[in-house]
């Protein structure tokens, strides 16, 4: 069953940057690629499948592009 995944980053992200994020994450974890943008941009969320694509693979996978950031747990 999928659950919502929330992300805040440290640093601000525009769209764009947001969507190619979503789309590695598609490629390598088989998160949705239908990510529910916050007009807040330094918050993201998306449907994920926990057995999948855990949480702290997300984290990893996220933080290795670079970005500091941490899950909210909903």
């Amino acid at each position: 069953m999928p659950s919502d995944v929330m992300l805040h980053f440290k640093e601000a992200l525009d769209a764009k940057t947001k969507q190619q994020l979503v789309t590695t994450l598609a490629e390598r974890l088989g998160v949705s690629n239908e990510a529910h943008h916050s007009a807040k941009p330094h918050l993201m969320f998306f449907p994920t499948d926990p057995v999948r694509s855990p949480p702290h693979r997300i984290l990893a996978a996220v933080r290795e592009q670079g970005y500091q950031v941490q899950i909210v747990d909903l």
